[in-house]
């Protein structure tokens, strides 16, 4: 099990979640992402990390999944994410406070300014206005896509 409570997983479908940053994988996400304005971003109310017998409240919650759109119609969908204000602060929690945090950010404008790894080769993305880091996100698990319509457009 990951870190934020993510195993790999592999549904028989072809649905392969990366759930370490190699270099390859840096070098292709520097390429394809790094710099790119974030126009949407879809937090989903429960996660693969969820316990099923035993779920959090979502005013305590700190692990998340969420789509995030970038310009290029590339997105992420992210699995077990935690959120951080500072690289050494602790997570913050409840659905509500990362959802307003984020739909400001994404209203004044962000960008995926960076990408780094954990010390377990974990993918931290940073969100940032005018190269100022706000946002840290620590994923437990991702893929990468393309977007035609944003939900909030369909």
């Amino acid at each position: 099990m990951q870190a934020n409570g993510v195993d790999p997983e592999d549904d028989g479908e072809g649905f392969e979640m990366n759930t370490r940053l190699t270099d390859e994988l840096y070098d292709e996400l520097e390429e394809e992402v790094i710099g790119e304005k974030v126009v949407g971003l879809a937090l989903w109310e429960e996660s693969l990390a969820d316990e099923e017998e035993n779920p959090t409240e979502a005013d305590a919650r700190q692990v998340f999944d969420l789509d995030l759109y970038l310009e290029n119609n590339i997105y992420f969908e992210l699995y077990g994410v935690l959120f951080f204000t500072d690289q050494d602060g602790e997570p913050l929690q409840g659905l509500d406070r990362i959802g307003t945090i984020v739909a400001e950010l994404t209203d004044k404008g962000v960008w995926l300014d960076d990408i780094a790894a954990t010390e377990e080769d974990e993918m931290v993305l940073v969100l940032s206005q005018n190269h100022e880091p706000k946002l840290y996100l620590s994923v437990g698990g991702w893929t990468l896509n393309e977007w035609e319509t944003l939900p909030d457009d369909e």
